[in-house]
């Protein structure tokens, strides 16, 4: 059906260019529509380059552009009602946590100089579905705009667990993260999406993605160490349990995955001390605060 669709579409958008061609047309036409669309910028283009691109040298670009995204993928625009409670969500829980940790240059000097803003989530073939990317340090995609409230706390902490793993990638792209780290947990597989979360945590990684490769996991790990906050990262290490084996009706703790875990939150909060001079700890907890406060 795709593909008879796809030959229909092709054979009317052709007929303009075989008339084109004709000896009658006037050479010196001007052909129209071709260099990208214009528009007349509104309150929320004004309120955009007050906010991120003069203070953050970041460009937010709403309006579908077909050429930023996957030419492969069925994508929807972002409503535009969305954009300022997404963005005004970002400011406040990510960037200014950031500010107030390491100050506030950091995120003018790191920070992807670009987010494209999609509407509907990217489908993979693998029954997963794409939340974010991050190209080069440059520019981070966001999907699911569409389904965004900023009252809805699990939707919020979604975002912000994109962005989080996102800008990691960016921050270990400038200083990688210590070798050591690759060591702890060794049973990454292509496949994580075969296996339960509870799976991925009872074998020491924090989710089912963190299983992919090591810098998935380290940028896992950075992100749901901030979207938890330490208390409730705490519960969630300390809830990883193994049936006992000398009575499988009962469960103790899964020492095992957990050691793994504290491993991999030490090396975070030292590779921010050393390679940003950042407290992670007091990071975490700024980000928490933030998330609290929506």
């Amino acid at each position: 059906m795709k593909t008879h669709f796809f030959k229909i579409f092709l054979f009317f958008f052709a007929l303009p260019f075989l008339s084109a061609c004709s000896e009658d047309d006037d050479p010196d036409t001007v052909l129209t529509g071709l260099g990208g669309e214009t528009w007349t910028k509104g309150p929320l283009d004004s309120w955009l380059l007050d906010n991120f691109v003069t203070p953050y040298n970041i460009e937010v670009k709403y309006r579908f552009d077909r050429y930023e995204l996957a030419l492969n993928k069925t994508l929807v625009p972002p409503q535009e009602d969305k954009i300022t409670p997404v963005m005004e969500t970002i400011k406040k829980t990510w960037i200014t946590p950031y500010e107030q940790a390491a100050g506030p240059n950091f995120i003018k000097r790191l920070s992807p100089k670009q987010f494209v803003l999609v509407g509907s989530p990217e489908y993979n073939t693998n029954g997963t579905i794409t939340l974010g990317t991050a190209e080069g340090g440059r520019k981070i995609v966001l999907y699911l705009i569409n389904y965004f409230e900023k009252t809805n706390k699990p939707v919020v902490k979604e975002m912000l667990h994109t962005i989080h793993h996102e800008f990691g990638h960016i921050l270990h792209q400038n200083i990688l993260y210590p070798e050591e780290f690759k060591r702890i947990t060794t049973s990454y597989t292509a496949s994580w999406n075969d296996f339960s979360l509870a799976d991925a945590r009872s074998r020491g990684f924090i989710t089912e993605y963190a299983r992919s490769n090591p810098d998935d996991d380290f940028v896992e790990m950075i992100s749901i160490m901030l979207i938890e906050g330490r208390t409730n990262f705490n519960t969630l290490v300390n809830g990883i349990v193994v049936r006992d084996p000398a009575d499988p009706s009962k469960t103790i703790p899964n020492t095992t995955a957990q050691a793994a875990l504290r491993q991999k939150e030490q090396i975070i909060v030292r590779y921010f001390k050393e390679a940003w001079n950042i407290d992670f700890y007091t990071l975490q907890a700024n980000a928490e605060n933030a998330i609290n406060s929506l």
